[in-house]
């Protein structure tokens, strides 16, 4: 039960913390639909529910670490994870990010700082994962690759929101059309750049976790397992994205008449829900594996 728990804090905080990148991002990378921004309320919304998911996740993993129950838990454990630890040190941080974020979008104000603070929220999470077990100079390149890993997947994730937002509205109108049009093109542009860096910090990140000499024992491990279905829905969105880019969004700009565009239309709802699906499926898979023990390769 705990640990179904705890990949399922772990599976909303990952996820709400991507989409709250990835949408503050939006109007930073896609201009031409920058208009497609969530609203205030939204991002607020976003940045309020990491603080709480964040909390509750700092909480269970002390009482893991402790042995403690849930409730026994006391004022000199939890100061001492803060101050002391690692993990502590990063959800303290995280907490400052996700609180100024929605100061200043209750201001209306420093749209770029929102950004940044949302990226550094989202950077913390790097040491709640395997990254934070590595030492030395390698456990610095392990963690520069899971930001940059966890940065360009908000990106993707984010994108896919307000994407879904756009596309599964009526389009009725051949200004609508054009919208999501513009935003699934603006966003072809962006993607190249977020595929190349999830593929090269991906790479560093099975490495460092499981070293060369542990690739090949991958199917017969739980942990190898998952792993290998997270890369198979990877393989998959990229897929999907390459359909979109290529076919889908062409076809849908080139639809004339109310008619000629719904076929085009239903199309590509259904791509972008087929790959917003699989981008959930990883998250769950990341959430279990950030909860399993990959010194399984080793033994």
């Amino acid at each position: 039960m705990e640990s179904a728990a705890a990949i399922g804090l772990r599976f909303v905080l990952y996820a709400d913390l991507l989409i709250l990148f990835g949408v503050a991002a939006w109007p930073f990378h896609a201009r031409p639909a920058a208009q497609l921004a969530p609203r205030r309320g939204v991002v607020i919304a976003l940045a309020l529910v990491g603080l709480v998911v964040s909390a509750a996740a700092l909480w269970m993993t002390v009482a893991a670490m402790t042995g403690a129950g849930l409730l026994d838990l006391d004022r000199g454990t939890l100061s001492f994870v803060l101050r002391e630890t690692p993990i502590g040190t990063a959800s303290a941080v995280r907490a400052v990010a996700l609180l100024l974020v929605a100061t200043l979008v209750l201001m209306g104000r420093g749209r770029l700082v929102v950004v940044v603070s949302a990226a550094v929220a989202v950077a913390t999470l790097a040491w709640s994962g395997h990254a934070a077990a590595t030492e030395g100079t390698a456990g610095t390149l392990h963690r520069a690759a899971d930001i940059a890993h966890l940065l360009a997947a908000g990106v993707w994730l984010g994108a896919l929101v307000i994407l879904a937002a756009c596309v599964f509205r009526p389009l009725r109108r051949e200004r609508e059309r054009a919208m999501a049009v513009a935003a699934l093109g603006g966003f072809a542009r962006t993607g190249s750049v977020v595929v190349a860096t999830m593929i090269a910090s991906g790479a560093v990140n099975l490495v460092s976790i499981l070293g060369i000499a542990g690739l090949p024992a991958m199917p017969q491990t739980t942990y190898g397992r998952l792993l290998l279905a997270k890369l198979a829905l990877f393989g998959a969105m990229l897929g999907l994205a390459a359909i979109n880019r290529w076919r889908l969004t062409p076809a849908l700009a080139a639809a004339g008449s109310d008619a000629g565009a719904w076929p085009a239309e239903r199309r590509i709802r259904l791509s972008i829900m087929l790959e917003t699906t699989a981008a959930i499926l990883i998250l769950v898979l990341v959430a279990w594996l950030g909860t399993l023990d990959p010194g399984e390769f080793l033994r």
